[in-house]
């Protein structure tokens, strides 16, 4: 598996075939006496922020921590949790179960406090 090529920037989707967004991260378990090994996927925009630059990653990151969405940021899915299919990177959380619910639900209720909705 070319793990930039068929893992990095798919679509992750949660055991209800919600989607939990991108997988914007590669987790690596670097070992002196071994091959590196892959241990989980991160998700979220702090994430994706650090690959373009490490500048960008820290200031959406304070953005996540001055919106009070921070908590349990990045979410991380071990690789044992995962399956791969169809370009899709299926989970075997439910978006619930992740800090991914948590910040659905904080921005569909800020949402619904804008005038005209």
């Amino acid at each position: 598996m070319d793990l930039v090529r068929d893992l990095l920037d798919q679509p992750v989707v949660d055991r209800n075939g919600r989607p939990m967004g991108r997988v914007d991260g590669i987790v690596l378990d670097l070992r002196a006496d071994a091959p590196p090994r892959v241990v989980s996927i991160a998700i979220g925009p702090a994430v994706l922020g650090e690959r373009l630059h490490r500048a960008i990653g820290r200031w959406v990151a304070a953005i996540e921590i001055a919106c009070g969405v921070a908590e349990g940021r990045p979410i991380e899915i071990a690789m044992s949790d995962l399956r791969i299919a169809n370009g899709e990177v299926h989970a075997g959380a439910a978006i619930g179960e992740t800090a991914a619910g948590t910040v659905e639900k904080r921005v569909r209720g800020w949402l619904r406090r804008l005038p005209g909705e």
